[in-house]
């Protein structure tokens, strides 16, 4: 009877892993993303747009922020539609591992009135290779009254930008987009967003010196001779 042997080398090489900024997005420039509609601000309360913090009113205040962002507004009031979104340009994940999500956020505190309605939201979702977009997480009311601040896995989205995270280790693939969805209708509803950076471990594949690929040559050679032997 003949056997067929294939040899499968194991130890054929080492890998090692460091850190890596795979995509950031800080708008300080145009740029790294589109939009569903036209960006826009009514110079006021309205609004849809990246900002330095001028073009909208003195009272909406979000604290922390390093030069520009990207800020919303009651959305629909200057006649948009709900929906929209903002998708950032797609980026390479190849040959990375335990990808991780972040992002900076605030939302102006206006004292007694964080108005944030039941059915509204902020989601934060991915497409891997073109495919169907995904949640990582969402900005929403915290369901327990009609109006409330707006949380994210309980965790309130304060006039302070703090950076909220996700692990998306679970994720391969070779590109990545993110996207964000707003539902933002009433007065009170704002957010700020800052900081949008995707980070993962780059696999470095270290070859093995050519001792050690000439020993596997002498082990396939061996095993060939004993399969040959047993026929």
């Amino acid at each position: 009877m003949r056997r067929t042997l294939t040899v499968t080398a194991l130890a054929a090489a080492a890998c090692s892993a460091h850190a890596a900024d795979l995509f950031v997005l800080n708008f300080e420039a145009a740029g790294g993303y589109t939009t569903s509609i036209a960006e826009f601000t009514d110079g006021g309360s309205d609004y849809f747009f990246r900002t330095n913090g001028s073009g909208m009113a003195a009272s909406n205040v979000y604290n922390g922020a390093t030069g520009s962002f990207f800020a919303a507004h009651d959305i629909d009031g200057e006649g948009a539609t709900l929906p929209v979104s903002l998708t950032t340009s797609t980026f390479s994940i190849a040959n990375h591992d335990n990808l991780r999500f972040a992002v900076d956020l605030a939302e102006d505190d206006d004292g007694a009135n964080q108005d944030w309605d039941l059915p509204d939201y902020v989601n934060f979702e991915y497409s891997i290779d073109g495919g169907s977009w995904q949640s990582i997480f969402s900005a929403i009311n915290d369901g327990s009254t009609f109006n409330s601040a707006a949380f994210i896995n309980g965790v309130e989205i304060t006039s302070t930008f703090s950076t909220f995270s996700a692990d998306l280790s679970a994720l391969t693939g070779s590109t990545l987009a993110v996207r964000i969805v707003f539902s933002l209708d009433a007065g009170d509803e704002d957010i700020a967003i800052d900081n949008i950076r995707v980070t993962g471990d780059a696999i470095n594949v270290v070859p093995l010196p050519p001792a050690a690929w000439a020993g596997m040559g002498l082990l396939a050679t061996m095993a060939g001779v004993r399969a040959a032997r047993r026929r």
